[in-house]
């Protein structure tokens, strides 16, 4: 299970590492049969990459483990996105580009590798990342509904439209990635079958 939190200084977490001042573990365990109101133990660390398009670098997550389930918690920085390398940012900006692009698709991953030298981007990211995210705009929408019922939507019949409408509000409302999985228990990326 990972539990998300948000980090105010991207920059500080990255040179930090495992002294970063992790936040403090729940006072009960967080798995649904478990529930113990027990003082979780530090677990040590394990490692991931987190690619923004400038920094490529492994970076430390802090585990937690419950003493009595024996089960883990990790705690993953609010600029990580659940189970994938790339960044926030950068995943939502790549799509942008993609649904709005007018070049051929070889074309746009030749800007985007000049662009991100150290970022290995190729014409399966972008179907993946295309993808994923026309399968998510309902469950998305419905995220975004949990964290502000008043969002408004546009009526366009259009799938691609509508993508493009969503990335726009996501890539504006503050903590979204964190704000999503704390609602949703998912990613926006996840996959839903």
């Amino acid at each position: 299970m990972q539990i998300v939190f948000h980090v105010d200084n991207i920059e500080e977490y990255l040179h930090k590492g495992k002294d970063y001042n992790f936040p403090a573990p729940p006072d009960r365990c967080p798995y649904p049969d478990c529930k113990c109101r027990v003082k979780l133990k530090k677990h040590g660390f394990y490692y991931r990459y987190y690619l923004d398009g400038l920094n490529c670098v492994k970076i430390a997550i802090r585990r937690y483990i419950c003493p009595v389930c024996k089960r883990t918690l990790s705690y993953l920085p609010d600029f990580c996105i659940p189970h994938f390398q790339y960044s926030f940012n950068m995943i939502v900006k790549s799509l942008k580009e993609t649904l709005l692009r007018e070049k051929t698709l070889s074309s746009f991953i030749s800007d985007l590798k000049r662009n991100f030298p150290t970022i290995l981007f190729s014409r399966q990211h972008i179907y993946f990342y295309t993808k994923r995210i026309m399968n998510n705009l309902s469950f998305i929408i419905y995220g975004l509904r949990q964290i502000n019922p008043y969002i408004k939507l546009s009526k366009t019949d259009s799938q691609r439209e509508r993508a493009r409408e969503i990335l726009d509000i996501i890539s504006i409302v503050p903590l979204f990635s964190q704000r999503f999985y704390a609602h949703c228990q998912k990613s926006f990326l996840a996959s839903l079958t």
